[in-house]
């Protein structure tokens, strides 16, 4: 899934992604807006820029591995040349970029919109979050689907529904909660049926989300039949709990208390297990949002030694490490 997001984030550009970057609208806040910029497809009509030729004039087009002032030519959504001075004919969209940028868009792999976890949810859904990543040049996400009760099929329709309001576009990650024949049925239908390839393991979160090694192992194999790819939140959940329940003792209850309560030493043990769980089973592996140097010191050993995996980093982590505090916050 993450290499087929590249190659989209390589070949083709929206309209939402044109206006966004040409700084055509300044603010936007409510979907009525996005429809007067142009922006929204879902709940919107047709857009000013809906002309299937489009040709962005004259700004300074960044790629990977250069930058040049150029053109972008855009037909029916795919970008079909990119050099300097392209002439049209009067059917074909002209925006002016000059004096701007013009880049790809880029792709967040790792969102949670408008996701319950017990009592709680988080703030953004889809449509405000998206709003905020358009503003910033982001033009894809990949969510991640909470089971309802454990059902990978009710969660990917419940879903489905929050999506309705989405003003770009986005993937789906599946998280595994539970474990039966059922899930490993459901799994079989998410990857042929419903394009989603990718399943997240919990070791943290105990009572909410948290796996034990037996499930973990379940799905590890699950996802090397299928040929999907595991991915891992790896934090000693049972070892978090404890240190959560130290720091209400103590007293410490906000939010310096959350580093305090699970220190690199857990994160560590548990990326260690979660990549040589993956290798008995020989399947690769994804740990995602790694936060500490005991993590990225597992990550690297086993790369040296030729493990199949990648992992991401998070970067609150790498900028405040364990000295967080509620100053800081």
């Amino acid at each position: 899934m993450i290499m087929a997001a590249n190659l989209r984030f390589q070949m083709t550009l929206f309209p939402y992604f044109l206006t966004l970057l040409l700084s055509i609208f300044s603010s936007v806040s409510e979907s009525s807006q996005f429809c007067e910029a142009g922006i929204g497809y879902t709940q919107c009509g047709a857009s000013p820029y809906s002309s299937s030729k489009i040709l962005i004039k004259g700004g300074t087009v960044v790629n990977a591995h250069h930058q040049e002032i150029a053109d972008v030519y855009v037909e029916d959504g795919i970008i079909a040349a990119v050099k300097p001075n392209i002439k049209v004919g009067d059917e074909v969209t002209v925006l002016d970029a000059t004096g701007k940028f013009v880049m790809p868009g880029g792709i967040d792999p790792h969102t949670h919109l408008a996701m319950d976890v017990m009592v709680f949810e988080t703030i953004d859904d889809f449509f405000s979050g998206q709003a905020a990543a358009l503003a910033g040049g982001t033009t894809m996400h990949i969510d991640f689907v909470i089971p309802v009760q454990g059902s990978l099929s009710s969660g990917f329709e419940a879903y489905v529904e929050k999506a309705k309001k989405s003003c770009m576009d986005y993937g789906f990650h599946m998280v595994i909660t539970k474990w039966d024949g059922t899930v490993s049925r459901e799994m079989e239908i998410m990857v042929k049926e419903k394009g989603i390839n990718s399943f997240k393991f919990f070791l943290a979160y105990k009572g909410a989300l948290m796996v034990n090694d037996e499930l973990l192992l379940e799905g590890l194999k699950k996802c090397k039949s299928l040929g999907a790819l595991a991915m891992v939140h790896a934090e000693n959940g049972d070892a978090v709990f404890e240190g959560q329940k130290r720091m209400i003792e103590l007293g410490i209850t906000g939010p310096e208390g959350h580093a305090l309560s699970r220190p690199p030493v857990l994160e560590g043990e548990a990326t260690a297990r979660a990549i040589r769980l993956a290798g008995f089973v020989n399947t690769p592996l994804y740990i995602v949002h790694v936060m500490s140097i005991d993590a990225m010191d597992e990550i690297a050993n086993a790369r040296k030694a030729g493990s199949s995996f990648s992992s991401i980093s998070a970067d609150i982590g790498l900028v405040s490490g364990d000295h967080t505090t509620s100053d800081d916050l």
